[in-house]
Order: structure tokens, then sequence, then C-alpha cells
């Protein structure tokens, strides 16, 4: 397959949130709520599964600094910010 384009990508991301990790792991919400629920009891912090979602965000874009062209990075931002937007309408 040729150079890849946000299509191929955003297919990529849909695979990773849809397909196996969703057998494996969950429900991405359910599954960064439980991270919420670790990183709060060691921190005594209040994040919420959106906020993990947004930090998981946040670790893509500094590694994208140092290997700016991976797709890896781009695909995973494109999950987690969908896992984000699915967060943010379950806690409301």
């Amino acid at each position: 397959m040729g150079k890849k384009n946000r299509i191929d990508l955003l297919k990529q991301a849909i695979e990773y949130t849809d397909g196996a990790r969703l057998k494996d792991y969950g429900s991405p919400v359910d599954n960064h709520q439980n991270i919420a629920n670790i990183f709060n009891a060691i921190t005594d912090k209040q994040l919420t599964a959106k906020d993990i979602a947004l930090v998981q965000v946040a670790t893509k874009l500094a590694r994208l600094k140092s290997s700016p062209k991976k797709d890896d990075h781009y695909i995973d931002i494109m999950a987690y910010i969908g896992i984000a937007y699915e967060c943010e309408m379950v806690e409301k």
C-alpha cells in the first residue's frame, strides 16, 4: 500500500477502538474510568475518564515532537480524541 492519507488513519483508529481491543478491554469509556479510578486513588485527585483520554492525547502530542512521521501517534490521537468525546457524552 502506498502513502496513507487521513481516511486510512481514521479507519485504523476505528479498528483500534472497535476491534480486538474492544473485545480485549471492553468499553473504552469504562476502561478510561478504571484508569482514572486508579490514578485518583494513587494521587488523591479526581480526574475523569475524559481527562485520562486527554492525557493520552497529550502523551501522543509530546511523542510527535521526537518522531513526527510515525503514523501511530496520529492514529492514537484520533482514537483517544474520539474516546474523549464518548466519555464527555456519558459524563454529562
